[in-house]
């Protein structure tokens, strides 16, 4: 079953601005917080110009004169990053973004499809249980239907928490590394920042007092993390320095 949030920019005015809609980010937040290279996440969401020659935008219908990134579209960014790190060309990503977002007119395709999709040979390949078929070990390419055996595949948004937002299934916090799972980033804690699920208090915020010779246990009584979680929040802002 797909969930569908058909909410226009046009409606907007006229009632509550959805969650993936909230402007949460600047594009050079999304950068610093994925990792990355400086003005990437702007080409992808809203295109981008060179040599000449305009190219559409990979994750926007239409490019927008804004400098904000909305939450819907952070998650697709990161989303989308995770595919190119499995060695999906964006060229690909372009041309199965598009296709998904025609066949299940969606905003988001990557943020509300994903749990059913995974990179396959290169490709980016839908489940084909979830489309009607009977075959549990094949998955079908997005942009041709070419059927392909299926390979298992772990993503970032299926450990993601979902909400019900006018009967529909949407991302309100998602893990940035899973080799980090208890750090999340949900936009209505700490402006959208890495925090310890179910805590207030930023990665690196932790981090930075380590690193000021805070005492580790001290750390971890005041804030009611654990021990293992402090070194955590150390280790994830060594790995990811921008994001501090």
């Amino acid at each position: 079953m797909f969930w569908v949030l058909s909410v226009s920019y046009g409606m907007l005015s006229n009632m509550p601005i959805s969650l993936l809609d909230r402007e949460v980010y600047l594009y050079a937040e999304v950068d610093r917080l994925i990792g990355l290279a400086s003005g990437t996440a702007r080409r992808w969401i809203n295109g981008y110009t060179r040599g000449g020659r305009s190219y559409d935008p990979i994750l926007r219908e239409d490019a927008r004169n804004t400098d904000w990134v909305t939450w819907g579209e952070f998650v697709e960014t990161r989303i989308l990053a995770e595919y190119r790190d499995q060695r999906v060309s964006t060229v690909r990503l372009r041309g199965a973004v598009e296709a998904l977002r025609q066949q299940f007119s969606v905003r988001y395709p990557l943020a509300h499809l994903q749990p059913y999709l995974a990179a396959d040979a290169g490709e980016l390949t839908i489940d084909a249980s979830h489309l009607g078929d009977s075959a549990n070990d094949t998955r079908i390419v997005v942009r041709t239907g070419q059927m392909l055996l299926s390979r298992q595949s772990f993503s970032i948004i299926e450990h993601a928490e979902l909400a019900v937002e006018n009967s529909a299934k949407v991302v309100s916090q998602l893990p940035m590394d899973l080799s980090f799972p208890e750090i999340v980033i949900n936009p209505g804690i700490s402006s959208g920042q890495p925090t310890f699920q179910g805590r207030r208090v930023t990665a690196a915020t932790i981090a930075g007092m380590v690193a000021a010779g805070e005492d580790r246990a001290d750390l971890a009584t005041d804030y009611q993390l654990t021990l293992a979680q402090i070194d955590a929040a150390v280790r994830y802002v060594a790995k990811y320095p921008a994001a501090a």
